[in-house]
């Protein structure tokens, strides 16, 4: 069942951000009434597809993007100017059609000419498109026969392209036989091209997909803080008291109102705090974690029923810098469930080893660990001796330094918690700044962690996820609840806005960063450069695109 959701998570959160980014490149288009032909979600072969207007909706067989096939992006081939002869539909004396295929028997009964002149660009938008030509004599009658006759053609005519048809379908209707297999391609006059729009309107078409994913990321952030709610930091009541959480295993219920925190020190004091918010309980844990001379299990003494109780608390140890958590279920230093993919267990460690030294240092308690951890800032590499059943092994992890952490991630590299929360407000118009402050931290994690791929050695294109990688991330985010999926939709919407916004040909900022050329050099850079520029950096985003996939599959299976 959790891959179907996940499965259905990842087609609603792709397709969402998808289909907003390359609406914004097509909803400037239209605004500039440029040519849009086809309007896509997926590359490969068409799957669906539904006309509408001018424009085709096509779903795509592969899910690993979409595009908005915008008129005069790219080089256009023009098919007449290697086939001189065609047939065409004529209505009211304007060519509505112009068939390429002539030796097909689909459009027999059509009049096959001779192309001799033609003009079906008008780069001086002088409004007038024409073809003339000569009729073919099997098809011509006695009054055109050899006479030269210029038509004009409509600004919306077709090219229409016809395929071989199998020997099996020849039974097939006339009707059903050129449904199935024609294919249609508006013409695009200069005046319906991107290139015969002011810079202004070309830069909102280029930046119209990466501006929708920014604005996609606010509304996502918005909804998720507004269901989510905000901490009432003038409470001491629990709420949402995880089931594994050390809170709910001392016997802490949603309810309970926290009165005092206290811990033991080696000088066989205790460190107390009165609750009377939740900055009070922040204070006592900061406390507790940072000062070496607290020792042992907090007691927690609150109220339940007007009836005061008492807890013993033993916080879980959270090392998030090589993701590896304390099993609370077992007395000693025994390490809880790991993700195949991560840090400590690429190492060699393993859920259930004991830890007994760290870099030759005896660890007492998970609080020994914490601290080694803490002081690891630099992310060095560090030895651990643990032991597996009654084997004792040496195993050597590199955690991520703390400078990555305070730049690409919102926690610290280490910490200890007690898994409890205050009770939740939920407010509409708090959510609007929240939402600003999720977008800002966003854009600022994924600036850095582009800025690390280039200057970190921590940081490398293996640790780049793909649409698999992407797909793990949803999943679990949609078991969180809709909350969480809409956070991950935002996050994910930023990075796929700002990425396109990077200064490469086959992306937004490349097709920028011509514009800005044209605009400052007042001279337009070569078409086929361009072109060229575009396919080869297209072609290595689809390879690094490949790799990354292959790679997010062996973190899948755990090859790597």
């Amino acid at each position: 069942m959790d891959i179907i959701i996940g499965i259905l998570a990842f087609i609603f959160a792709l397709g969402l951000i998808i289909c907003i980014h390359e609406g914004g490149h097509f909803l400037f288009a239209r605004r500039a009434k440029i040519l849009c032909r086809e309007f896509a979600f997926g590359m490969g072969p068409q799957l669906i597809k539904k006309k509408k207007g001018e424009t085709v909706y096509a779903l795509r067989l592969l899910p690993i993007g979409g595009f908005c096939a915008i008129a005069g992006e790219e080089e256009e081939n023009d098919p007449l100017v290697e086939t001189k002869d065609v047939k065409i539909l004529l209505e009211e004396g304007i060519i509505k059609k112009i068939y390429l295929n002539i030796d097909n028997d689909l459009f027999d009964d059509l009049p096959t000419v001779t192309i001799l002149e033609y003009d079906l660009f008008d780069k001086e938008e002088t409004g007038n498109l024409f073809i003339r030509c000569k009729y073919k004599e099997a098809n011509a009658s006695i009054e055109a026969m050899n006479e030269e006759v210029t038509y004009p053609v409509d600004p919306q005519a077709m090219f229409v392209f016809t395929k071989a048809i199998p020997a099996t379908k020849e039974n097939l209707p006339k009707e059903k036989k050129q449904k199935k297999y024609t294919t249609e391609y508006q013409i695009a006059p200069y005046n319906r091209t991107l290139n015969s729009k002011s810079k202004g309107a070309r830069a909102l078409v280029m930046f119209g997909g990466p501006l929708m994913n920014f604005i996609l990321a606010l509304v996502a952030f918005f909804f998720s803080c507004w269901l989510t709610g905000y901490s009432d930091m003038k409470s001491t009541t629990l709420y949402d008291t995880p089931e594994e959480s050390p809170a709910y295993i001392a016997g802490l219920r949603d309810g309970d109102s926290l009165q005092t925190l206290s811990a033991s020190k080696k000088d066989h004091t205790t460190y107390t705090v009165k609750v009377n918010s939740w900055n009070d309980v922040s204070i006592f844990m900061e406390e507790y974690r940072t000062d070496e001379d607290i020792v042992g299990k907090i007691t927690v003494t609150y109220l339940r029923d007007s009836t005061t109780h008492i807890a013993q608390v033993s916080p879980q140890t959270i090392i998030y810098s090589i993701s590896m958590v304390e099993d609370i279920s077992q007395d000693g230093i025994i390490i809880g469930p790991l993700a195949e993919a991560s840090k400590a267990y690429k190492a060699g460690l393993r859920e259930g080893q004991e830890i007994l030294a760290i870099d030759g240092v005896t660890m007492t308690s998970w609080k020994d660990v914490y601290h080694a951890f803490q002081r690891n800032v630099e992310g060095k590499a560090m030895t651990l001796k643990v032991r597996e059943k009654e084997e004792m092994k040496e195993i050597n992890v590199t955690p991520y330094s703390k400078e990555l952490f305070d730049k690409t991630q919102s926690v610290d590299i280490v910490t200890m918690i007690m898994g409890i929360s205050p009770t939740i407000k939920h407010s509409f118009f708090k959510s609007f700044p929240d939402a600003g402050k999720m977008m800002g931290s966003s854009v600022v994690s994924m600036v850095n962690t582009l800025g690390m791929l280039f200057t970190s050695k921590e940081v490398g294109v293996d640790d780049l996820s793909g649409p698999v990688g992407i797909f793990s991330i949803v999943k679990e985010a949609a078991k969180s609840g809709f909350a969480t999926l809409l956070y991950w939709i935002g996050f994910l919407s930023v990075n796929v806005g700002l990425l396109n916004l990077l200064p490469i040909p086959a992306l937004d900022g490349g097709r920028l960063v011509f514009l800005g050329y044209e605009a400052i050099t007042k001279k337009e850079p070569s078409q086929k450069v361009q072109t060229a520029l575009i396919t080869v950096t297209f072609l290595l985003l689809i390879g690094l695109m490949i790799y990354v996939s292959f790679n997010d599959i062996l973190r899948l299976i755990g090859v790597k």
